[in-house]
């Protein structure tokens, strides 16, 4: 039976990727950000950095509706996260980030009590294109069922996820953290580069259980997260979907460590030059991006 694979979760300053890419731009903007008594050091880096790429927008491209909100601060408990909203009457960015031009710079301080956090970003940006495809996309937990969808892991949690789209396209999942961008599917014995899919199919990924008729359960690989910290890690998961067919690029295996097998992997500095690459020849690319956290077990 094949090896069920291991992740390790590092640290991750956030980028955000939304949607098809057109004429590109560089757009940069600094945001000072002041935290809820709630919010974590790093929930407070992650909300300036993403306030800081709606600013940047903002400056070069506007809004759908002047004077009109694009986001919102969702609080779930004691944990907060940031939603892109499109409300009668608010509307939305007129813009959409592509890719980080250089990792954004977070520095922080304490004023009264509260985190405050300045965020400087820099990044490649176009106007909102309507060419692209809505899907669902769901990570879970544990269990390779919609219902366990969770941003929240504890190392040792499985992982899996849950796709459909409404056309039949090609799908590619990466994971992000600071340093690297891990290839969790096209699947490590997949030899052709891509994955396809089919319209209205609910697919169960990462889990040899729930292979689709075809499939050699053999051939997929299963992924359990585990964490080297003693504090929570941020990274994000990115979805890529189109309804044309396209690869992934060129990527290696890093050596296992301590019974600790990789996925496929490349740098995040050459993830971001071939996401943007592949947007601006694929104007009908989606990009979704999931932040999970992982905590440290106990």
């Amino acid at each position: 039976m094949q090896s069920r694979y291991f992740i390790i979760f590092l640290s991750l300053i956030c980028c955000h990727i939304t949607a098809g890419a057109q004429t590109r731009k560089t757009v940069e903007a600094t945001y000072t950000y002041v935290a809820s008594q709630r919010e974590s050091l790093e929930d407070a880096k992650r909300n300036a950095v993403h306030y800081a790429k709606i600013e940047a927008l903002r400056k070069e491209f506007g809004t759908l509706i002047s004077d009109a909100s694009a986001s919102t601060i969702v609080q779930k408990g004691n944990k907060t996260t940031e939603k892109f909203v499109s409300m009668s009457g608010e509307g939305e960015l007129n813009g959409e980030w592509i890719g980080d031009k250089e990792p954004p710079k977070v520095e922080t301080r304490l004023d009264g009590g509260k985190i405050v956090a300045i965020a400087t970003v820099k990044g490649y940006a176009t106007e909102i294109s309507n060419n692209t495809i809505d899907y669902v996309a769901k990570v879970l937990r544990n269990q390779p069922s919609p219902e366990y969808e969770s941003e929240e892991f504890v190392a040792g949690n499985d992982i899996y996820v849950s796709f459909t789209a409404p056309i039949d396209g090609y799908l590619a999942i990466y994971l992000l953290d600071s340093d690297n961008a891990y290839c969790l599917l096209p699947y490590r014995a997949n030899k052709d580069g891509f994955f396809k899919v089919t319209h209205q199919k609910e697919y169960i990924l990462f889990s040899q259980s729930k292979h689709a008729p075809g499939e050699n359960p053999q051939e997929i690989d299963e992924y359990t997260v585990t964490s080297d910290k003693e504090m929570s890690d941020f990274n994000q998961i990115y979805f890529i979907f189109s309804p044309n067919m396209f690869r992934k690029p060129v990527d290696f295996t890093k050596p296992v460590e301590e019974g600790i097998v990789y996925p496929r992997m490349m740098s995040w500095e050459n993830f971001q030059e071939w996401i943007i690459k592949a947007r601006k020849r694929d104007k009908e690319m989606s990009v979704k991006v999931k932040n999970i956290e992982v905590k440290p077990m106990n």
